[in-house]
């Protein structure tokens, strides 16, 4: 069923994508990847702690759907938004309690998200190639580290950004550029692969590539852009379209 919907949305995708020809796509130096709904499935845990957070704050617990709609703009948002849908006020002088709730119970199940299927796969092949690997994630670092290193993919990966790491978050282009700085790649030599609107604006911003996955987390927000240069439906068709 999965797999039908993607394709069906893809044939919808595919007149309003950026044409590019697979020769655009040969000198790739670099690879970064977006971590929510991209890598992994991070929208169980994620689900269990918010839930977890508003009974303890004596709020009602939240549909998942709703939930996931808050997901890949960071844990602030995350928190802020479930706060406000739950309890129908201002979630500012909720927050504070909110967020070292929100705390306590996600760092005990952060690490436990699965990994999609391919995205390993796909790691290995693009390192096999010499090209530069980074994790450009909204998730906090406390999280994104222990999640990463847990899996495995770490390994694979030259550079982690994550939330917390410069000043400001995706959709900006700045953790995207000082990823580009850091591995000392020009924009054009890198490719942004997300599922949302934030991955493909700070991607087309900063001057990269973008690639998209249609299964991840885009919180009611349609991923249908002219910005988007290749959609596949899967990590697997990531491999063989670079260099």
């Amino acid at each position: 069923m999965i797999q039908t919907i993607t394709i069906l949305f893809l044939r919808h995708l595919e007149p309003l994508c950026r044409k590019i020809s697979l020769k655009n796509f040969v000198n790739i130096k670099g690879i970064f990847f977006d971590l929510d709904g991209t890598l992994f499935d991070t929208a169980p845990e994620l689900i269990v702690a918010i839930n977890a957070m508003l009974k303890d704050m004596s709020l009602g617990e939240l549909e998942e759907e709703s939930i996931k709609n808050f997901i890949g703009r960071g844990a602030e948002n995350l928190i802020k938004k479930s706060i406000g849908l739950s309890s129908g006020k201002s979630p500012d002088v909720y927050f504070e309690e909110g967020d070292s709730l929100f705390k306590k119970h996600y760092i005990m199940n952060a690490a436990e998200s699965k990994i999609y299927e391919g995205a390993e796969d796909t790691l290995k092949k693009l390192r096999s190639k010499g090209i530069l690997l980074a994790c450009v994630t909204n998730k906090p670092e406390i999280y994104t580290k222990a999640l990463l290193k847990k899996s495995g993919l770490s390994s694979y990966l030259d550079l982690i950004v994550s939330g917390d790491t410069v000043a400001r978050m995706k959709p900006d282009p700045m953790p995207l550029k000082y990823g580009c700085d850091i591995l000392k790649l020009k924009p054009s030599e890198v490719i942004m692969v997300g599922d949302s609107c934030n991955d493909i604006n700070a991607g087309y911003a900063a001057g990269t590539f973008v690639v998209t996955v249609p299964y991840g987390y885009q919180y009611g927000e349609s991923i249908i852009s002219k910005k988007v240069d290749l959609a596949i439906l899967n990590l697997l068709d990531l491999s063989p379209v670079v260099n």
